[in-house]
């Protein structure tokens, strides 16, 4: 006899098992019922346009090809052409106003075929847009009319395109101007462009293709590498020179001014530098050139330009010296370099320390250190040929005492004097110990040889304060020309009354 306590286990157990085999049947068929659905509904996609399908714009979604390609050929009844140009330009074409039919959208089919069939269900949730070509029939001459009135064809409108460029800021820097993409358009082919659309029934049209833009954009190399060669030049701002009784300080826009670019690479340039010397040397240089002075009167005089003091730049060695600083990129302080170079670089080379000679008022000044030491009345030579004392700038060259002026044999005298500041060749300051009387219009009828002649008991004071090489300007109003010429030992003392006195 069996156990009843043991067959009660094996029945559960073979129900529970039974059980799970429905359970997983129906699981399966479950299963294989969303396969199949999947797979019929991919199978519809097949003939179907998917949901949220747009050909050309218009809405196919869920349509066979056949549906879908009556809603295309019914495009042409509300077909409009809307034309973006260059600048934002815009432009809209109305169908009626062309007269635009559809005649063939077959080429609709190609879009229904590029459908991802197996993957529908991923589909369905995003918009899907075909663009294919329509044939139409229009107007054409209708459409080339409209073309014609279109404002960004027009040749007056289009703003032609400009290349990036480099360009020289206040301050000297390089900076990249950007690229203009203007807005010029090739009006053939934007033209073609036009027609292909509407030929098409293409709702959209960007001329973009038939722009003319620019040949060099911003971030070309070329204009990197230039921007860099010339900016690094610029390092030397700062750097300065002296010059004569001037000062120049290169700033950053005086040193671009000096630079030159081919296209290819920037350099310092030689000319330029060049130039800048003889600007220089016109504007500092005082040896044998004139220059303004300021008169003990208070009036400023032009000296002329005779004489050997002052400052004569060595335009050469300077301007080779100053390229070599810049290329360097140094910023010190340095010396112009002279054929000729004043004592002093204050006072166009005089400082504060030199002898004035004003032949108008026929007197004589001595400064040190801007303050006059010694002043006097004096004779200057007579105005007729071989004796004026000459204008200009020049500088003591010797100091002696107890000598004597002149040969009698050779030039008509011979004058002991007690002290002898020679200046210009045989021309010199001097005591004249056979003068009683000084200043005045003497000079214009007993005038000196062409020395400056002080008197007796001044003179020491003069040479006292007076060193070698310490400039001495001569002025006066312009001489007749007259007393140049040989032989004339004449003086017109009207002349001289009218120009140097006024009367």
């Amino acid at each position: 006899m069996r156990n009843s306590n043991v067959r009660a286990p094996y029945k559960q157990n073979m129900a529970e098992r039974k059980a799970t085999v429905r359970r997983q049947r129906i699981i399966l068929g479950a299963v294989g019922a969303l396969i199949a659905l999947y797979l019929i509904t991919a199978l519809y996609f097949v003939w179907h346009f998917e949901p949220r399908s747009y050909v050309d714009g218009v809405d196919v979604s869920g349509l066979s090809f056949e549906k879908a390609k009556e809603k295309l050929l019914e495009v042409g009844q509300n077909y409009q052409l809307n034309i973006t140009g260059p600048g934002n330009s815009t432009a809209t074409f109305q169908g009626d106003e062309l007269r635009v039919k559809v005649v063939d959208a077959s080429n609709a089919k190609q879009c229904l075929r590029a459908q991802p069939k197996l993957t529908w269900l991923a589909a369905i949730f995003r918009d899907k847009s075909y663009q294919v070509d329509l044939t139409t029939e229009y107007d054409a001459e209708a459409l080339s009319v409209k073309i014609d009135e279109l404002p960004m064809l027009k040749e007056d409108n289009m703003v032609p395109p400009e290349d990036a460029h480099l360009q020289v800021l206040a301050d000297g820097s390089y900076v990249i101007v950007p690229e203009n993409m203007g807005t010029t358009l090739r009006t053939d082919t934007a033209r073609a462009m036009i027609e292909e659309a509407v030929g098409n029934a293409r709702p959209d049209v960007d001329l973009a293709p038939a722009s003319i833009g620019p040949e060099v954009f911003a971030d070309d190399e070329n204009l990197s590498k230039r921007l860099a060669e010339w900016n690094a030049f610029l390092a030397s701002a700062g750097l300065t020179y002296c010059v004569g009784d001037g000062q120049v300080v290169f700033s950053g826009s005086l040193i671009a001014s000096l630079l030159d670019d081919d296209g290819e690479q920037v350099s310092l340039s030689y000319a330029k530098t060049a130039d800048l010397m003889a600007q220089w040397k016109k504007e500092y240089d005082t040896y044998k050139c004139p220059f303004e002075f300021q008169a003990n009167s208070g009036r400023t005089v032009i000296i002329e330009p005779y004489g050997d003091y002052g400052f004569q730049l060595d335009e050469e060695s300077t301007c080779a010296d100053v390229m070599e600083k810049i290329n360097a990129h140094d910023t010190g302080t340095y010396d112009a370099q002279y054929f000729h170079k004043a004592l002093y670089n204050s006072n166009k080379g005089l400082g504060g320390t030199y002898v004035e000679i004003s032949v108008n008022r026929q007197h004589l000044w001595v400064y040190k250190d801007g303050e006059v030491v010694v002043d006097t009345d004096v004779v200057t030579g007579l105005p007729a040929y071989g004796r004026v004392t000459y204008y200009g700038c020049y500088s003591i060259k010797k100091k002696r005492t107890n000598v004597t002026l002149g040969e009698l044999d050779v030039e008509g005298y011979a004058s002991p004097v007690s002290y002898w500041l020679p200046f210009n060749s045989g021309e010199g300051i001097h005591d004249a110990p056979w003068r009683e009387n000084f200043g005045g219009k003497i000079w214009l009828t007993n005038g000196s040889h062409g020395c400056v002649n002080v008197p007796e008991w001044i003179m020491k004071d003069v040479y006292d304060n007076v060193e070698v090489g310490e400039p001495v300007v001569v002025y006066g109003s312009e001489y007749d020309s007259t007393v140049n010429e040989v032989g004339n030992n004449t003086v017109d003392e009207d002349y001289y009354y009218r120009v140097f006195y006024g009367e």
